[in-house]
């Protein structure tokens, strides 16, 4: 924008916002002035201008959300028995690694959706469950063949390999409780409880390794919302970053800051560059998402709006500079609204010309 000496004013239209209305937004928001003469020359007045231009026009909504390790969660175990250790919080344990220890036995982590809800032993029932255990031991480098649903005695034998390995007894069996199958790694976050504790289904804290950020958008915004969208996000100390849209769950009701009621839209973001979030957690963090509304627009600011009497709007072109400037009110068609921009689809401008704007 451009200002120059001016000693008079000039009606203003200030649009915030998306229009979807138009008419009644201007009852909100427009101060009226008497219509200007359609050309003047004006070689001593102070404006505020800006340019057409042509281009995207794009809507851009900016959200508060939270970075964080994702899925906390308590975790334990069936079995019996004292508590005689737990890993350090923050620790990341991993396929194969003792979650905590009972009665001095390890606890081992193995991946799987499926819970172990029984005993894996010979002559149990063909299952999914054990395919999951044989796909563990395969990926710790015990079983010799291909996961299956079957328990056979190569599964045995690859038991008794996997429990040589962390000093257990070699029965070729698992027992309910022995194993906890988890989807993914687990970072410790919190002791529920302490070495002397008797065991039970809620042992210690838990989240995944991975982070996302939890935000949440107007219902009226939801066209932005979409899942493998990319959005730019902002750190506390400036630095931005991208993320990509995972997930977009179903309205929900939350408090709004006057005590009130709103349906919004949570979104989870995945960070695109995990290693910049690496030392951060649960802090606040902007989203902005953007969607393109056109392509190839004639587009300036809503502040340049005049609402014109009998309907309509008008912008004052400025042509020529100093004691030869000049200004014209030339009626305009408009389009979209987006992000204080508006889309111009009728009129006499061009690209490249320049307009007043409300200071």
């Amino acid at each position: 924008m451009t200002s120059e000496t001016r000693k008079r004013s000039r009606p203003l239209l200030i649009g915030l916002g998306a229009f979807v209305l138009v008419g009644a937004v201007v009852a909100g928001i427009m101060l009226s002035r008497p219509p200007a003469p359609a050309e003047a020359t004006k070689p001593d007045v102070e404006v505020t201008t800006a340019s057409v231009s042509r281009g995207e026009l794009t809507e851009r909504v900016r959200a508060k959300g939270k970075l964080a390790f994702t899925n906390a969660r308590k975790i334990g175990s069936s079995k019996q028995g004292t508590v005689t250790w737990l890993p350090d919080i923050g620790s990341v344990l991993a396929q194969g690694q003792a979650l905590f220890y009972i009665d001095n036995e390890p606890v081992v982590l193995f991946r799987g959706t499926l819970p172990a809800w029984r005993s894996f032993e010979q002559g149990m029932t063909d299952g999914p469950d054990v395919q999951q255990l044989e796909q563990n031991l395969l990926d710790l480098g015990f079983l010799d063949g291909t996961p299956g649903e079957t328990f056979n005695w190569l599964t045995t034998a690859a038991i008794k390999a996997w429990q040589k390995s962390i000093g257990l007894e070699q029965t070729g069996t698992i027992a309910v409780g022995d194993i906890l199958f988890v989807p993914s790694d687990v970072r410790v976050t919190d002791h529920v409880a302490a070495a002397g504790d008797q065991a039970g289904p809620e042992l210690m804290t838990v989240t995944n390794t991975d982070k996302r950020v939890s935000a949440s958008i107007e219902t009226a915004q939801s066209e932005l919302a979409v899942v493998g969208a990319s959005v730019s996000l902002q750190l506390p100390d400036g630095t931005q970053t991208t993320g990509t849209i995972e997930s977009v769950g179903s309205p929900v009701e939350e408090e709004t800051p006057m005590g009130g009621k709103t349906l919004k839209i949570p979104i989870q973001v995945r960070p695109d560059d995990a290693a910049i979030v690496a030392a951060l957690n649960n802090i606040t963090v902007t989203a902005v998402l953007t969607q393109v509304k056109r392509d190839d627009a004639l587009i300036l600011p809503v502040t340049a709006l005049l609402a014109q009497p009998g309907g309509g709007f008008a912008v004052e072109r400025v042509t020529g500079t100093g004691t030869k400037r000049k200004t014209a009110t030339v009626p305009v068609e408009l389009g979209a609204f987006a992000d204080g921009q508006v889309e111009v689809v009728g009129g006499d401008l061009a690209e490249g010309d320049t307009v007043v704007v409300a200071e």
